[in-house]
């Protein structure tokens, strides 16, 4: 019996991890969605809607609330599976150059040749808010992701022998860098992403530990239950950040924190078994998506301001938002095609 539940386990252990790349495909889907309609929350490029939707607006917030902290989560199961399982990342220096080839060169090269020129147009960027923005990385647009996961394994792999030593102390070093990522964001420029490369370490280490209690309860919990429970906590972190006063404020931290834990942990529990239902690998339209997952992350945000710069106030938001995911995913796709052409551009945007 207990070999049965062993084998058992196993089997599902390799299903999940296959599935994986599904939950990422999703996901970073679900990043273009939410900058196809994040215009409609009124905080995002030079101008603000002509027409205003509650529903895109909160939408928004909601994908924001899980879709990158999902991601990186994954990030971190793979991680552990790779290291401790396949016996891979074994020497630090190999590993470096391999996460700068994957996350570092694309950002560079993407930042200089579409980012920053197309970026500049419509923001009027100066030099010195380009050297601020992109140079030392404060806020380099979408690409501020490849920084912040770069920095994260590399704080992952200086940890993680020591993580899996102390299983039970481990869980302080995810929440003293998240609360070091919002304090140090205070009073000091987020320079490379790094105070966001702190409290973003708390997902990945959650996917670790995912990964490696191959029998976690948060499997078990069904699906609705964890769309209901996410749904409310959103509403009431809604609630917290419109209120005033210090404690409200506290309060606010401590729901949104709660809030991008249960998103990601919900985005990989409810994606994994929608997988099992959809059958992914046996539809090439979605492996060609899954090939091509990170240059659509690289080049999708420009083209959606281009797109909201042609059509605001000409179309319904709702026909607005579905043009901007429709053509900026396909934009991004034909972009990605032509430079998986030539090696040197494959290279260059981690391919």
């Amino acid at each position: 019996m207990e070999m049965k539940r062993t084998m058992k386990a196993m089997d599902e252990g390799q299903t999940e991890l296959s599935n994986c790349y599904f939950v990422k495909t999703i996901l970073m889907l679900c990043v273009v969605f939410y900058h196809s309609m994040v215009f409609w929350t009124g905080n995002w490029f030079v101008d603000g809607p002509v027409y205003t939707s509650s529903v895109l607006k909160y939408f928004a917030l909601w994908l924001n609330s899980f879709h990158t902290y999902g991601f990186t989560l994954v990030s971190g199961y793979l991680f552990y599976y790779l290291k401790f399982e396949k016996g891979k990342y074994n020497s630090f220096l190999p590993f470096l150059f391999n996460k700068a080839k994957r996350l570092l060169v694309p950002y560079v090269f993407s930042a200089v040749v579409w980012v920053i020129p197309i970026s500049s147009v419509f923001y009027q960027f100066d030099f010195m808010t380009i050297v601020k923005n992109y140079i030392l990385g404060t806020s380099p647009s979408q690409l501020w992701f490849l920084l912040m996961l770069f920095h994260v394994f590399m704080v992952a792999w200086v940890l993680s022998d020591w993580l899996v030593k102390h299983d039970n102390h481990g869980v302080v070093v995810p929440i003293v860098l998240y609360g070091l990522g919002i304090l140090g964001s205070q009073f000091v420029w987020n320079i490379a992403a790094i105070w966001t490369a702190c409290r973003y370490f708390m997902f990945f280490w959650i996917g670790f530990q995912i990964r490696r209690h191959k029998t976690l309860i948060v499997r078990k919990a069904p699906v609705w239950l964890y769309i209901l429970t996410d749904i409310l906590i959103f509403l009431l972190y809604q609630y917290t950040t419109k209120q005033d006063g210090i404690l409200f404020r506290l309060l606010s931290l401590g729901v949104g924190c709660m809030l991008n834990i249960l998103g990601s942990i919900m985005a990989f529990v409810v994606l994994q078994k929608l997988a099992l239902w959809v059958s992914w690998k046996e539809k090439p339209k979605f492996l060609y998506l899954t090939e091509r997952s990170m240059p659509i992350y690289l080049f999708h945000q420009q083209l959606i301001y281009i797109l909201i710069y042609w059509f605001n106030g000409w179309i319904h938001p709702y026909i607005h938002v579905l043009v901007n995911f429709i053509a900026a995913t396909v934009g991004s796709v034909f972009i990605t095609n032509l430079l998986l052409k030539i090696k040197v551009t494959r290279t260059l945007i981690g391919e």
